[in-house]
């Protein structure tokens, strides 16, 4: 991807999410001029954020199926001469349960969107990261190394990406390949909706987590998209292996 002075941006984007955070840094590559290929499960979700902007285009599928990200690949080599610059893996599913009533389906769950899903993704797109010697993107969370209680299938899987996140990093090297991850604190996104407590719970437990942040409040979509934006560009050639906070101070404590 060739990232002019002027911060005008030529190449492909591919990012695992169509709400929340993977929308903020959808739109945020496409104001700057990126081809962007945005996957999710709900095709309706996907045309609400493609129309938003005429850079953004979308494949629908569930990215735990591989057939869903053979599709992806076929997209990128038919609508954009195979051509991928940035991979941004950004799906995933917060289970809230004590490890008292989790259940192996529960794991499989977790790990299959958070764990499984990103390696599919970046195994069977990498010969065009490499090819580009592109950028790959992770998304982990402050609690890989600050876990909280109840959450254990969710900072076990986002332990799991900031270790691939490492590891890539020193294999990739050689093909010019950069790869960081992103670990976000509190953010409000839909992922707090898609839990299995009741309305009420959640926003006992939202509250319970922002009353602990140093920030004293949740971080916005937007304010990772920036971050993604410095890791995919050329101001961040040097950068790799890195795992970036985003999270109001709380991994500082």
């Amino acid at each position: 991807m060739a990232i002019l002075p002027s911060s005008a941006w030529f190449g492909r984007v591919t990012l695992v999410a169509k709400l929340g955070i993977g929308k903020a840094i959808a739109l945020s590559f496409a104001r700057e001029g990126a081809k962007v290929v945005i996957v999710g499960r709900g095709e309706s979700a996907l045309k609400e954020t493609a129309i938003l902007s005429e850079n953004i285009s979308c494949v629908a599928g569930d990215i735990t199926n591989s057939q869903t990200v053979k599709k992806i690949v076929e997209k990128l080599e038919t609508d954009f001469d195979g051509k991928l610059d940035i991979l941004v893996n950004n799906a995933g599913w917060c289970p809230v349960q004590p490890i008292t009533e989790v259940t192996v389906e529960d794991y499989d769950k977790a790990f299959n969107l958070d764990v499984r899903a990103v390696v599919d993704l970046t195994t069977q797109t990498l010969p065009l990261i490499i090819k580009a010697k592109g950028s790959i993107i992770n998304l982990s969370s402050v609690g890989a190394t600050h876990p909280a209680k109840n959450l254990s299938m969710y900072v076990g899987a986002k332990a799991a990406i900031e270790n691939f996140t490492r590891v890539w990093a020193l294999e990739l090297a050689e093909y010019g390949v950069r790869v960081n991850a992103i670990a976000p604190g509190a953010i409000e996104t839909n992922i707090w909706n898609v839990t299995d407590l009741s309305p009420e719970d959640a926003k006992k437990h939202k509250d319970g987590i922002a009353s602990g942040i140093p920030f004293k409040r949740f971080g916005t979509a937007e304010e990772v998209a920036k971050v993604a934006l410095f890791l995919a560009s050329d101001e961040a050639s040097y950068v790799s292996g890195s795992i970036y906070a985003v999270d109001g101070a709380s991994g500082a404590m």
